[in-house]
């Protein structure tokens, strides 16, 4: 599991790190690619050699998923432990979101 001081600490181009949420809303994680968690599992973006970091809302998905990746051979991917949530409340920088869901009114 990454923390987000590992995230935060990581050498930029040195891990892929993809947005599996169900509902995202405006912000990101800043350089992330969105992706379906289910097609993250079924057919990964990325090599059973790179270093992955998934983040969910709350950590909880993006946890089981990179389990099962890893159990696959994926050992480079890991959960962002509290997922997106963690990441804004550690006061980090988000960026637009273009695959932002609009809640309905």
């Amino acid at each position: 599991m990454a923390t987000v001081d590992d995230l935060k600490q990581a050498a930029a181009g040195s891990v892929k790190v993809i947005d599996i949420r169900k509902r995202p809303d405006s912000g990101r994680i800043p350089g992330s690619t969105r992706h379906e968690g289910s097609a993250v599992e079924s057919d990964p973006p990325f090599t059973k050699d790179e270093r992955v970091v998934l983040y969910c809302g709350s950590g909880n998905s993006c946890s089981r998923i990179a389990s099962n990746l890893r159990e696959r051979g994926y050992l480079g991917v890991e959960a962002l432990e509290g997922g997106y949530t963690a990441w804004v409340e550690a006061g980090l920088p988000v960026e637009p979101n273009p695959h932002a869901v609009e809640e309905s009114r």
